[in-house]
């Protein structure tokens, strides 16, 4: 059967949520995404677990993200942890800090597992590493010289010279893109390694992209991993300036084809935000959903629910379609 889902943030009362989640049930949904931000883990663990609770009690399975976690994972939350550790932020090949933590730092590690065990605790069935990505400039509206690239923290520059009995350099090559990648995978392993020790399921959803800018160029590495339960990407047409539905189609492909191969559960995500009301824009939504289900794929999401009408600096113009147009879209069993 199709797994059917959509994330869910923002709201914190339960009594609220719980109609949310009613009205889903009644969607046609299965699954829910519950983002667990800093904010979220330093003052609403128990809330959340009651969110839970009652996600469970209707039958859905929970997926928990570390939304905007050090602001290497996707979503709208800010980060108190680059905050309070500035010396554990990724630091450009010019010498310059910027705002987002290193995956081979050992605080930002240790961060991460006590994330982990709070996630489990609170009783998420999968934890879904979200868009896992180095400083990507662009998304912080930052204009940096050419050719630059992180990371050369002090943590980096040790495990580089360990590796490759080098000094870590500052122009980037080739040796570098492959440590970043590495490193990229090096965290993913030992957290889904951990996730996996607690009894939870692992989902790694990475960016629809093939180029060690915005994550791996190799798929495989990923897919090959035993601690991997679930491969994701999220196609988001608009975002990257792509046409819908080819665009799902080929990461829909991609995904589903080294599921198979690795039996790995296939997931793609669909956009629900930053559209205009245009009304092939709708279509657009109608296409996306179906190429990703004609696809093959075991699940798709939408990020995110009421086409993210609650946050207005994403929101669609036209949320109700754009929410409709999904689960319009969706199988009924």
């Amino acid at each position: 059967m199709l797994e059917k889902g959509t994330s869910y943030f923002s709201v914190r009362d339960p009594k609220h949520a719980e109609e949310d989640l009613d009205r889903f049930k009644e969607n046609g949904l299965n699954a829910v995404l519950h983002t667990f931000s800093e904010r979220d883990r330093q003052y609403y663990t128990e809330t959340m677990a009651e969110i839970v609770e009652a996600s469970h009690d209707r039958d859905f399975t929970v997926y928990m993200n570390p939304w905007s976690i050090g602001r290497v994972f996707g979503g709208e939350a800010l980060s108190e942890f680059i905050g309070k550790h500035p010396e554990s932020c990724q630091v450009l090949s010019t010498g310059d800090r910027v705002p987002t933590a290193c995956f081979n730092d050992p605080e930002f590690r240790e961060y991460m597992r006590g994330w982990v065990a709070d996630a489990a605790e609170i009783g998420a069935d999968v934890l879904f590493w979200d868009e896992p990505h180095w400083y990507i400039p662009e998304w912080f509206d930052h204009e940096v010289p050419e050719g630059t690239w992180t990371c050369r923290c002090e943590s980096c520059q040790e495990l580089y010279e360990q590796e490759y009995d080098e000094q870590m350099p500052a122009t980037r090559t080739e040796r570098i893109d492959e440590f970043r990648e590495a490193s990229l995978l090096s965290f993913l392993d030992e957290m889904m390694e951990l996730t996996a020790e607690k009894g939870l399921e692992n989902a790694v959803c990475l960016l629809p992209s093939e180029d060690s800018d915005h994550g791996l160029r190799d798929w495989e590495r990923l897919a090959a991993n035993e601690h991997l339960d679930v491969l994701v990407t999220d196609p988001y047409w608009a975002v990257f300036d792509e046409e819908s539905p080819e665009f799902i189609s080929y990461f829909t492909d991609t995904v589903v084809s080294l599921s198979e191969e690795y039996d790995l559960k296939s997931q793609i995500w669909i956009q629900g935000f930053r559209l205009d009301d245009d009304p092939e824009t709708i279509d657009d939504v109608r296409k996306a959903t179906r190429a990703a289900i004609d696809g093959g794929v075991d699940s798709v999401f939408m990020w995110g629910y009421d086409a993210c009408r609650s946050i207005s600096g994403i929101a669609c113009e036209d949320p109700d379609a754009v929410w409709n147009a999904y689960l319009d879209e969706l199988p009924a069993e």
